[in-house]
C-alpha cells in the first residue's frame, strides 16, 4: 500500500540496523491479552447536543484504548519512547449501527491482526451493555522514528505480539480518491490544543475540523453513517491549513485538509451521511 510520501518520501527507507537490540527490548508479558476491553460510561462531555456520542470522541476512545493495549502487553508508549519511536495512525474505517448516548455504558473491544506489509492492522468493535454491536471499525498503523521521522520496520516489535486472526471487515482500510475539484473552506495555523505528545497535530483535532466545515443545520439533520480516514502527512505547529470539500453521491463527501504554503493534503476522508 502507497503510504503517500508522509514523511519526507521515507518510502523505502527504514531502520534496519536495530534487529538484535529489539528482540531483546520489545518483551512481551507471558499474561498479554489477545483482545483487550474497556468498559466506558457516555459522559456529558462525550456527546454532541442531540446527546449522542461524537465522532471525534469516539476516535479519542479507539486511540486510548489500543495504546492502553500495548501497555497491557508490556510494549506501551514509555518502551516505545526509549528507542525513539512512536505509532502513527496511517487509515481508518468506522461503521456505525447506533451512536451511545449520554449515561449509556459501552464496551470496546480491540486487537491485533498482525502485519499487512509496513500496517500493523488492528480492529476495534463496540457493544452495549446487552453485547449487541453499535460501531465497528479497522485501522492501520506504521511505525515511525521520533529521530529521524522515518519510517521503521516493525517486524521485531510485532514478533511475540499477541494477535486475533477475527476480521469484522474482508480487508484492510482501504485509499480514498483524490479530490478533483474541492470547494474550499476557512484556512487557520494548528492550534496550541490540536498538538499531540509528538509534536504534531493529533489525529482526533484532523477531525474535528472536518466536522467544524459542515453547516451546523446540516449535521443537525444527519449523521454518519461510514467514516473512512486517510493521514497522508503530519501537520506541525506553525501550518496553516485549509478544509476542502466535494460530492460524490447524493449522500456521500470526500473531504480533505491541504496545507496552504505548498498545497500539500495532510488527510483525505469520505463520509457517508443519512437523515436523522
Amino acid at each position: 500500500m502507497s503510504i503517500s510520501n508522509r514523511f519526507s518520501k521515507c518510502d523505502s527507507i527504514f531502520v534496519t540496523n536495530q534487529h538484535h537490540y529489539f528482540m531483546q527490548t520489545f518483551k512481551i508479558k507471558p499474561d498479554a491479552p489477545r483482545v483487550y476491553s474497556e468498559e466506558i460510561v457516555i459522559r456529558s462531555y462525550h456527546v454532541d447536543l442531540q446527546r449522542k456520542l461524537t465522532l471525534s470522541k469516539l476516535c479519542s476512545f479507539f486511540q486510548e484504548i489500543a495504546g492502553n493495549h500495548t501497555v497491557a502487553c508490556g510494549v506501551g508508549w514509555d518502551v516505545l519512547q526509549q528507542e525513539e519511536l512512536f505509532w502513527v495512525l496511517s487509515r481508518l474505517q468506522i461503521d456505525v449501527n447506533t451512536y451511545p448516548v449520554w449515561e449509556d455504558k459501552i464496551k470496546i473491544n480491540t486487537w491485533s491482526n498482525g502485519l499487512n506489509g509496513l500496517m500493523a492492522i488492528r480492529h476495534f468493535q463496540v457493544e452495549d451493555e446487552h453485547g449487541n454491536e453499535l460501531v465497528r471499525a479497522i485501522s492501520s498503523w506504521l511505525m515511525v522514528s521520533s529521530k529521524t521521522r522515518r519510517l521503521v520496520r516493525a517486524d521485531e516489535y510485532m514478533r511475540d505480539f499477541p494477535l486475533n486472526d477475527k476480521w469484522l471487515y474482508e480487508h484492510a482500510p482501504g485509499k480514498i480518491e483524490a479530490l478533483s475539484n474541492p470547494v474550499k473552506m476557512t484556512e487557520s495555523n494548528v492550534q496550541f490544543t490540536e498538538t499531540d505528545m509528538n509534536f504534531h497535530m493529533n489525529n482526533v483535532s484532523y477531525i474535528e475540523r472536518i466536522m467544524n466545515s459542515y453547516d451546523f443545520d446540516f449535521l443537525l439533520e444527519n449523521r454518519i453513517k461510514e467514516f473512512e480516514i486517510n493521514f497522508l502527512k503530519e501537520a506541525v505547529p506553525g501550518d496553516i491549513l485549509g478544509v476542502g470539500y466535494q460530492k460524490s453521491g447524493d449522500t456521500t463527501f470526500l473531504n480533505n485538509i491541504v496545507r496552504v504554503t505548498d498545497n500539500n493534503e495532510m488527510v483525505r476522508t469520505k463520509i457517508e451521511w443519512e437523515k436523522v
